[in-house]
């Protein structure tokens, strides 16, 4: 059978059409769904839940919001690395997702630096509020400090991870209360503040909607707030600082990745998109809440922010003697 210039050029033409419709499919085209690696009812989820829905509004499509907890982010962290690189399936994760290079390496078969891709900084700012049960015989920071140094077997923290903030401030308490504290891993802020609430745990660090109302009520005591400030919400809570802990400032940040390879116009879209639903005044409010400052900075000025962390955290992880 004799083949002309004209068929040849047609089969060329159909053989090549997936891949220009690949090339220029409009994304979104379907709906994404953000990932988020602790358990229902913590910081998270307050906050992630109204970012998604705001995000889908946004971008046309519908964001679904999923919880995936375990091994302090690095369970929802490798289904990222191993996702598809389209941009269709999202990280929202805080800190944890440093601590775990810094602290937690040995437990990683990806490189989250390389398989997972910044997406932008959604917001920062807020700090940590240390709180424990009213039935502890301290009623402030310095007779908490006395009684961590002096109580048989110590007190005890709840933290939801080696290497993210919660594990970072019981490190720095342990430094400026010169104590030592019986660490207990949970999953997420919920079950931690449900531990102290049981007197199953002495003390926890969270962040503020998920104790605003408890030490509202006289059911959690908050010793000091590791922010730069004190807390709008709580304003009589003073920060660590001016409690005489003059170094003692640990500020959270609240960051969206997605696969690593992922097209890099399709990256952009998702910064742009989430940029616009941070500045939204409904969203700027459920931040401001959360003591948070939005962002939405570009990829590669988040990728540097991000570089300074990590350094930050290499080196506490070195002087605890828990780098790996």
């Amino acid at each position: 059978m004799r083949v002309n210039r004209r068929s040849l050029l047609a089969i060329a033409t159909t053989l090549a059409a997936p891949a220009v419709r690949a090339q220029t499919e409009v994304f979104p085209s379907r709906p994404l769904r953000m990932v988020v690696p602790f358990a229902p009812g913590g910081p998270l989820d307050i906050l992630g839940r109204p970012i998604a829905d705001r995000l889908g509004s946004v971008l046309g499509q519908t964001v679904v919001f999923e919880n995936k907890p375990g091994a302090n982010g690095i369970v929802a962290t490798q289904q990222m690395a191993t996702a598809r690189p389209d941009g269709y399936q999202m990280l929202l994760t805080t800190g944890s997702f440093i601590g775990n290079v810094a602290f937690n390496s040995k437990q990683l078969t990806f490189d989250p630096m390389k398989d997972v891709a910044p997406v932008t900084l959604v917001a920062d700012g807020t700090g940590m509020m240390l709180v424990g049960s009213p039935n502890l015989a301290a009623r402030n920071m310095a007779e908490l400090a006395e009684l961590a140094r002096t109580k048989p077997g110590g007190l005890s923290c709840a933290i939801t991870g080696f290497g993210n903030i919660t594990h970072l401030a019981a490190e720095q308490f342990k430094k400026y209360a010169g104590s030592e504290l019986l660490l207990v891993v949970l999953q997420g802020t919920g079950p931690s503040v449900t531990q102290v609430l049981s007197g199953n745990v002495d003390l926890t660090f969270s962040t503020i909607p998920p104790v605003q109302q408890l030490v509202q009520e006289g059911k959690l005591r908050a010793f000091g707030y590791t922010g730069r400030r004190r807390p709008l919400l709580l304003p009589q809570v003073a920060t660590m600082k001016e409690l005489g802990f003059r170094d003692w400032e640990l500020i959270g940040l609240l960051g969206l990745f997605t696969t690593g390879g992922t097209p890099s116009d399709r990256i952009l879209k998702l910064q742009q998109a989430i940029r616009t639903v941070v500045h939204h005044p409904s969203i700027q409010a459920v931040l401001r809440d959360a003591e948070l400052e939005p962002s939405g900075m570009p990829p590669d000025d988040y990728a540097t922010y991000l570089q300074r962390e990590l350094a930050m955290q290499r080196d506490v992880a070195q002087r605890t003697g828990m780098a790996n």
